[in-house]
């Protein structure tokens, strides 16, 4: 295994200046499972949880927590630009959007939210604190089409000092290092671990499982599926999902537009908490078809503050594929409104129907026209095991039937509702809708 691979724990004398990564992603092509046994078995530990010792734990965790936090939201931090720089490399996205898109992963992370979260755990296990059991080592693998997509997740981990494994994307292995590299509590620092290794590598993850991690997942469903297969009930997958908008074409503000467009350019569309699709309430087809021309004119000013990235051949191509399945239909008489400037940067297409289980990206603006409210429960339903996230501008009694019918629907218990402009920041305890992740902080023993 390389050399540079420096190992930090709490009985190294000189943590601070120790990196705690492996900064080039290649070392570990050919790491061999004994060795990645053997880093794994000095890393793992009992975590500490709410044991005896938690109070002070937790105390230093927020508090380096909140200081990484404020550091990179700002972007000001030892090293910003290179990583930066290397993010950039990664993505392909411009360095506004980029910037923009990973200080709103930042943002919600603050000494409130997190005292907070501790305290609601904390006072929902206050009757049986013995019970709560928590694993000695966490497996995250993290998925790589946004950078930090799976960064809440760890920091609940960490701030519950269970040892965390990151296993970042071959296709974006440079965020997770650079976020642990930046913690100032060493203490803190010594129970993260990013690594990567390309997924071909199976002897790595087969070394990885072996330990009985708690797995903790981020990707597609096929991603899910072939995991499942290794990590058996240990796996907890965050699968695919997306997020998704409500209007009304006639009340809906320019403001709100201009909020939907920034919830488009963050990560460039990238993300199950990007919107797929806006559900336009209209009752006549001509006021979607208007509402389609106003959004197009707001996408076009708004990309000058949130340029475009420098995508690939490739997915240009793939934005042309859309625009072809467009044009088609509405050659063949679908009521369809299509805007799609030369360079690709946004399209906006309003449709009467749509097939939400196709994923899109790079701006690709979905208008789904909905006669009635009604008409938007019934797709919501249709869909409520995949949705993620709603930005809403609708009437307060729509809301509250909205609130009210996804209550009633486990699969969506507590989802995101949310403001335009507002989906790329989801509460710091929003995890929490899902059953296993529930049960993980809390203690509960499986």
């Amino acid at each position: 295994m390389s050399n540079n691979l420096a190992i930090m724990n709490s009985e190294n004398g000189d943590l601070a200046q120790q990196p705690y990564f492996v900064p080039a992603a290649s070392d570990l092509k050919h790491i061999s499972p004994a060795e990645l046994t053997s880093l794994l078995q000095t890393f793992r530990r009992p975590a500490i949880g709410f044991a005896d010792n938690a109070n002070e734990w937790q105390r230093r965790a927020v508090r380096a927590w909140q200081a990484l936090a404020r550091a990179w939201e700002n972007w000001n931090f030892p090293g910003a630009e290179e990583v930066l720089r290397r993010l950039r490399a990664n993505t392909r996205m411009s360095l506004p959007v980029l910037r923009e898109s990973i200080a709103n992963h930042f943002r919600v992370i603050t000494t409130a939210a997190m005292k907070d979260w501790l305290d609601e755990i904390r006072e929902t296990r206050a009757d049986e604190p013995g019970a709560m059991t928590y694993p000695s080592l966490a497996f995250v693998i993290a998925s790589g089409n946004v950078p930090g997509a799976a960064l809440q997740q760890v920091v609940q981990l960490s701030l519950l000092g269970i040892p965390t494994l990151v296993k970042s994307a071959s296709a974006e292995p440079d965020f997770m290092p650079a976020v642990f590299s930046a913690l100032q509590d060493a203490e803190v620092a010594s129970r993260l671990m990013a690594l990567s290794w390309p997924r071909e590598n199976n002897a790595a993850t087969t070394a990885v499982l072996a330990l009985s991690p708690r797995v903790i997942a981020l990707g597609d469903d096929d991603t899910m599926q072939q995991l499942r297969a290794e990590a058996g009930s240990a796996l907890m997958p965050f699968g695919d999902r997306f997020s998704a908008a409500i209007i009304h074409a006639k009340s809906v503000k320019i403001q709100a537009l201009r909020k939907l467009a920034y919830d488009y350019a963050m990560f460039d569309g990238k993300g199950c908490l990007s919107p797929q699709v806006v559900m336009v309430i209209a009752e006549q087809w001509q006021e979607v078809e208007q509402l389609a021309t106003h959004f197009a004119g707001i996408l076009a000013e708004e990309s000058a503050k949130w340029p475009a990235g420098n995508w690939s051949a490739s997915e240009h191509a793939l934005i042309q594929q859309w625009r072809g399945e467009w044009q088609a239909r509405r050659a063949a008489g679908e009521n369809i409104a299509l805007f799609q400037p030369a360079d690709t940067s946004w399209t906006v297409v309003a449709a009467e129907e749509f097939d939400l289980e196709q994923r899109i990206a790079f701006r690709a603006v979905r208008l789904f026209w909905a006669k009635s409210f009604d008409d938007v429960m019934l797709i919501l339903k249709n869909y409520s095991a995949k949705i993620q996230a709603l930005a809403v501008e609708i009437q307060d009694h729509e809301h509250a039937q909205l609130v009210l019918d996804l209550d009633e629907q486990e699969e969506v218990l507590g989802r995101i509702i949310c403001e335009p402009g507002a989906l790329q920041r989801p509460a710091f305890a929003w995890m929490a809708i899902s059953r296993q992740w529930f049960e993980l902080i809390h203690g509960v023993k499986l």
